[in-house]
């Protein structure tokens, strides 16, 4: 429960035994709050579902959100591709006892389970899941599990070698507040079980807790397991296009969020190219934006400089992308837990290098105080600022000697002698990353298990409120994120701005609202950041392409007064102040021209665009052919990898991954289907040198000996996918 310094946490070594004392510790009726992604205690988790199955006098709910799940083939071409990633990728990966029985609408009466944020897609259609998830921006769960009365949480932790201290690493977003809050809640009965694997990254700072916080421990063998990996996808044009604009949206000296998937791959790799291959990254851009599209983004125009002052990252969700940018030397901006310190730093007062003028500085902005006090001497040495060696016996300030020392600033002596060891050393606390939760293929956490200390203790893993909410802290954090471009994806965006990310008209719910709400309304409050919805033009629904860019929908995730920069890939659209007609107007101008005409003749049947207007000739030829004839160079492709990031793919596997996704959107209408079996089954006539990844791509999914005329058939069109979806100018993997 709420613990004293000295207190110890009871240690297990089987999930069971653990139940047992919580059960006796709680008693029958147990609202249990699990982190969200791969910070769920699995074992610990199961095992108390388990027994709650088996007991109906136990009443179970379960608060969480991403539930990860190993994937699953809904067909036989689907089997055959993820049959040998499960057996390699997650044969030691424990999958949640839950999720069986509440994907069938089979949960025990006495069990309910309650998500704030799906799986995207996963649960479309699920009666069970639908009805019970919870709708909530990220910061107000926290709230929401004390409404429900929460009273056990349960959580994956990385140990220390001694076993005094843990880490927890990957999901400190709720957790650190659920603490908080309940020590603010006098005696409330919250008890802490932590599940040791040291596989987790051991990450420090705000993520660092004493053993005295659990009230349970989980240790041993068998909680040692691999972490659940998310395999990078593959990106294409439609991505590289978005990312490109949305690159040049992104300010030297700023702040970045973004989150997982392609898109998130994408963007860091055009950031990455801005910094390496500028000039091709600055043809990209032009190639573009027209020189007559720029009129819709006046405010915002294409920034191409490389960052020398750098980004800093304060992101909800970790991707691994930021790895990158840190490896890049882009994600190098280094921030300061102090308001005084970050505004001094902001405007060129103090550089991060400690000297006299740094002490100066501070006492001339109020700060610190001349003579020193007790609490200026601990917040200057928390910073590195002054020496360690000193310290306070009652009012006076000793030395390494203990002979009292001045606190006078006034003098050059004794300003040196404050400084001491700390003349012409870093400031200490730099952080270039402030996190909620990270998660991310086998290759992220690896890299941030092998991270030096010094790269480690940049890293600060921290509360969700923190990173999503203005409000505690103000000040420090408007000085923190200069220049903040916060990006979001959307599924839909309405001709007046109107954003919807995360369900569908008939309220089925594809994912939820997570931080997207925050992240949008601190952006129109911070004075120099901006709110981008990426969104991709187009969609392909049951083999029809259809547009993003709607007239209307029943409902949105962010609603129109809060329209900011929304990016298609046909370009940036600045619609902050504008009027609803230039709005209309503008989203018209990154819409697929396909769609245009349609949209704009509901806009003239409201009255809301003039009846003789027209859409500028320049934004008319918004097609697909228009984006592919931009990347169409060799020397570009090659710079526009499948896997910028790379992936945990074999490459026959990452080969497949491209065919497939578009295979799936084929197979919708037969008759385009056909043409990639009659090219598949030519292509595998063809045993040139270019041709053998095709072969070996069906040797991988064993289509190369099949016997069955569906199993050929399947083969041929696989093959066919390969032969028109696959360019061998581009590679699988940046270098």
């Amino acid at each position: 429960m709420t613990q004293s310094p000295d207190r110890h946490p009871e240690r297990f070594s089987c999930a069971e035994a653990c139940v047992d004392a919580v059960l006796e510790a709680v008693g029958k009726r147990i609202v249990l709050g699990l982190p969200l992604g791969i910070g769920k205690a699995n074992h610990f988790a199961n095992a108390l579902y388990a027994r709650a199955a088996a007991d109906p006098s136990i009443n179970l709910t379960i608060f969480t959100a991403l539930t990860l799940e190993r994937p699953v083939g809904h067909s036989e071409i689907e089997r055959r591709f993820i049959q040998p990633l499960l057996d390699r990728l997650y044969s030691g990966y424990q999958d949640l006892g839950y999720t069986p029985a509440r994907r069938k609408n089979r949960l025990p009466k006495n069990i309910e389970v309650c998500e704030f944020f799906l799986q995207p897609g996963s649960f479309l259609g699920n009666a069970a899941v639908q009805q019970d998830y919870v709708s909530a921006n990220y910061t107000h769960v926290a709230r929401d599990l004390f409404d429900r009365g929460v009273n056990v949480i349960a959580q994956m932790v990385a140990p220390s070698p001694s076993g005094s201290e843990f880490s927890i690493s990957s999901n400190t977003d709720l957790t650190l507040p659920i603490l908080r809050m309940a020590k603010q809640r006098e005696n409330y009965p919250l008890f802490f079980v932590g599940e040791c694997n040291p596989q987790l990254p051991f990450l420090g700072n705000d993520a660092l807790l004493n053993a005295s916080e659990f009230d349970f421990l989980l240790e041993g063998e068998s909680f040692d397991k691999p972490l659940f990996a998310a395999p990078s996808p593959p990106v294409c044009d439609t991505e590289y296009a978005l990312a490109t604009h949305i690159a040049s949206l992104v300010a030297d000296g700023g702040t970045l969020q973004i989150g997982i998937g392609a898109l998130g791959d994408a963007v860091c790799h055009m950031l990455r190219m801005r910094q390496t291959n500028n000039e091709i990254y600055r043809d990209l851009v032009r190639d573009l934006n027209s020189d007559d599209s720029l009129q819709l983004r006046q405010k915002v125009p294409p920034l191409f400089e490389k960052f020398s002052h750098g980004l800093y990252g304060a992101s909800e969700m970790v991707p691994p992308g930021f790895l990158h940018l840190r490896r890049a030397g882009i994600l190098k901006r280094e921030v300061y837990p102090d308001a005084a310190v970050q505004q001094l730093l902001d405007s060129d007062a103090i550089t991060t290098t400690v000297n006299e003028e740094t002490l100066l500085a501070l006492r001339d902005c109020g700060r610190i105080r001349c003579p020193l006090t007790k609490e200026d001497t601990d917040f200057l040495q928390r910073l590195g600022i002054v020496d360690p060696s000193y310290s306070w016996r009652g009012h006076k300030l000793l030395n390494a000697q203990g002979e009292e020392e001045e606190c006078d600033l006034h003098s050059e002596h004794g300003r040196r002698r404050l400084l001491g060891s700390c003349l012409n050393r870093p400031l200490r606390g730099g952080t270039w990353l402030h996190g909620g939760f990270f998660l991310g293929p086998e290759s992220m956490y690896a890299e941030l298990r092998d991270f030096a200390d010094s790269e480690r203790t940049g890293i600060n893993m921290t509360a969700i409120d923190f990173i999503n909410d203005l409000q505690e802290g103000r000040a420090l954090k408007v000085a923190q994120r200069r220049k903040a471009r916060f990006v979001n994806s959307a599924m839909m965006v309405t001709l007046s701005g109107a954003v919807i990310s995360d369900g569908l008209e008939d309220n089925q719910v594809v994912s939820g609202v997570g931080g997207q709400y925050n992240f949008v309304a601190q952006a129109l409050e911070l004075p120099d950041a901006r709110s981008i919805i990426a969104v991709p033009s187009t969609r392909c629904s049951k083999g029809e392409v259809m547009s993003n860019i709607v007239w209307q929908y029943p409902h949105c995730t962010i609603p129109r007064h809060l329209r900011d920069v929304v990016v298609t890939e046909y370009g940036v659209a600045d619609l902050r102040g504008k009027s609803d007609r230039d709005v209309m107007v503008g989203m018209l101008c990154i819409c697929d021209s396909r769609f245009q005409g349609e949209l704009l003749a509901q806009a003239k049947q409201a009255g809301k665009i003039e009846a003789d207007f027209t859409i500028p000739l320049e934004f008319t030829a918004n097609t697909p052919e228009h984006i592919e004839a931009a990347f169409n160079d060799e020397r570009r492709l090659q710079l526009l990898p499948y896997y910028p990031l790379g992936t945990d793919l074999t490459d026959e596997e990452a080969l497949l991954a491209v065919a497939l996704k578009q295979l799936k959107v084929a197979s919708k209408k037969w008759w385009k289907i056909l043409p990639l079996v009659l090219a598949g089954r030519k292509a595998l006539t063809d045993t040139s040198d270019s041709a053998r990844y095709i072969h070996q791509c069906l040797e991988r999914m064993e289509f190369e000996h099949t016997d069955t005329f569906e199993h050929r058939l399947e083969g041929y069109a696989l093959a066919g996918a390969l032969r028109k979806f696959i360019d061998p100018r581009r590679p699988l993997r940046w270098d």
